[in-house]
């Protein structure tokens, strides 16, 4: 008997059907009722009902990279954004360095880490991308990763989730979207992509803190 080619392309696309059912479902109630944690737990119940593999979707440690690879990412990454930010506010608006800690910095590391890098790469990078992937392969190879229009879509969805809180001008995600989407195909976990989330948004908070006229 020969398959039916609609049921074919059917089941190629059902995962990235599902991914986007769960995004739609997920959306309205972590940003409505500001319960970020759903992020991680309502796709976190979709894997665990439908008995996947947890390791599939970046919820393991097996290559994290080695102390060499995140120093020259760092290096490549951080640093120039760090530099950036100060030449552009120096020469825009006059403003000067004097390094200082935001206030309750130590909380803040605790909300970035667990409220909001580890979740909202669970669902985007490990979750969404991870079904986008299904549905389309990974054809690509950059930099030692394997990769997919499911990382674009991935970050393209990140940063359109962001325009409720703060307008257009947050789309401007969608970047930092793509380097936790190669970090998570890079590395193979999401943990990676989690840190280097709650890391940026950590350095946006000392940054702002340490910038003044």
């Amino acid at each position: 008997m020969t398959e039916n080619p609609d049921g074919v392309q059917l089941k190629r696309y059902r995962p990235i059907a599902e991914a986007l059912a769960v995004l739609i479902a997920t959306f309205p109630l972590a940003v409505g009722l500001h319960l970020p944690t759903l992020w991680f737990l309502l796709p976190f119940g979709v894997i665990a009902l439908t008995k996947r593999s947890f390791g599939t979707y970046g919820l393991t440690l097996s290559r994290p990279g080695g102390p060499a690879f995140h120093l020259t990412l760092l290096a490549a990454v951080f640093l120039p954004y760090v530099v950036g930010h100060y030449l552009l506010a120096h020469w825009w608006s006059g403003m000067s360095l004097h390094l200082r800690l935001p206030p309750l910095f130590l909380r803040a590391i605790v909300d970035q880490v667990l409220l909001i890098g580890l979740p909202e790469e669970f669902f985007f990078r490990g979750y969404l991308q991870t079904e986008c992937d299904r549905s389309c392969g990974k054809p690509y190879t950059f930099l030692g990763a394997q990769w997919g229009v499911g990382l674009l879509i991935a970050a393209a969805l990140f940063a359109v989730c962001h325009v409720v809180h703060g307008g257009p001008a947050r789309l401007i995600v969608f970047f930092p979207g793509l380097l936790y989407g190669w970090l998570r195909a890079r590395t193979g976990t999401i943990l990676v992509p989690a840190f280097y989330h709650a890391g940026s948004n950590l350095l946006m908070q000392i940054m702002v803190a340490s910038l003044s006229r």
